[in-house]
């Protein structure tokens, strides 16, 4: 019920103001291929209040069809910001779209390689074995990842390429969804090997003989470590659009990174988020998942340039179309000045 305007008019008049009605939050859409621990910093945002704290409602959408099609529904404008691979990014400016990188979340390509137990013992692996070693033994095996053009696609070709093999015709690879998908195939041994971030792979290899081929996360492949990985991304017209929005967003995420790597605070994110966005995962094995992630997110949103062209390089190793230096027009740090401020 409105109050008459007289009583208004005397509730200022002895410093009494009226409460003025809540703010409306804007809504800020996100997707990105599935749940998983590699998008924490999205959780974090959500689950201690951060995006509430910058006027935002957030909206997750899953594409298990991988990256691809996730950035495809930012750039058709039906998404707001993909939360994924600067190397989508690359590959859609280099095709001639607005995509634009605005934010990093993530450092280092943090993605392991898992086979069968049975098949590491066939072929001679032991945690001794050498890189080489790990990488030709996935010769002639079906391969599990999420989707085409996920982290997980493209690592997996890496590798492939690494051994000389040809990701093509060397291997099998299967595009199965998100994490829980690919690690039911797996000890289903529907497939030989996958790709996974952390908890699956640590699923796959405690409770399931698994084999940890490749451990990204701890940066077994040096040549990876300073590496954008993942990040936010959106289009110039959104961006254009929405400025101030998108600083709030961006801002939002310097939250929760500046609260993952607080010594006090972190714990307390890590034990907020575990029952709302991974209960199926023991509370165990998930703290060593994100013990084991939490170095490769960075202190600051703010783009680092050669992380970018540490992607040109990885994406030219396996890539029958070749990307020059020049990353100039993939990424702007305008929004991350203005949100670090």
């Amino acid at each position: 019920m409105r109050s008459p305007s007289w009583i208004a008019a005397a509730l200022v008049a002895v410093g009494i103001g009226l409460a003025a009605p809540a703010a409306a939050q804007e809504k800020v859409r996100f997707s990105f291929t599935a749940a998983s621990m590699l998008y924490a910093p999205v959780y974090v945002a959500d689950t201690m209040g951060f995006f509430k704290q910058q006027g935002l409602e957030s909206e997750i959408v899953h594409f298990k069809a991988g990256g691809s099609a996730a950035l495809a529904a930012v750039l058709g404008g039906n998404v707001d910001i993909y939360v994924g691979a600067a190397s989508s990014a690359l590959r859609a400016v280099d095709k001639g779209t607005d995509a634009v990188v605005i934010a990093s979340l993530m450092t280092q390509f943090s993605i392991n390689a898992v086979i069968r137990g049975d098949i590491a013992k066939e072929r001679g692996l032991t945690p001794a074995s050498t890189e080489a070693e790990r990488l030709k033994a996935l010769k002639g095996l079906r391969i599990g990842v999420s989707g085409a053009g996920s982290g997980t696609h493209q690592i997996m070709q890496y590798m492939l390429a690494r051994a000389g093999l040809n990701p093509e015709r060397d291997a099998t690879i299967a595009f199965l969804g998100g994490g829980s998908d690919v690690l039911a195939a797996f000890l289903a041994k529907r497939i030989d090997a996958a790709a996974f971030s952390n908890p699956a792979s640590d699923l796959a290899v405690q409770k399931h003989g698994g084999f940890l081929l490749i451990d990204g996360a701890a940066g077994q492949l040096e040549e990876l470590n300073g590496f954008l990985y993942v990040t936010l991304i959106t289009s110039r017209r959104w961006l254009a659009k929405n400025p101030e929005k998108a600083v709030r967003t961006v801002r939002a995420f310097q939250q929760a990174l500046d609260t993952m790597h607080d010594p006090v605070e972190g714990p307390k994110a890590r034990d907020a988020i575990h029952p709302q966005h991974f209960a199926q995962t023991e509370k165990p094995i998930f703290d060593a998942a994100w013990a084991a992630l939490n170095p490769a997110f960075p202190k600051s949103v703010a783009i680092e340039r050669p992380h970018l062209e540490n992607v040109v390089r990885f994406l030219n190793n396996f890539s029958e179309e070749k990307y020059g230096e020049d990353v100039s027009k993939v990424y702007t740090n305008e929004v991350a000045d203005k949100a670090r401020k």
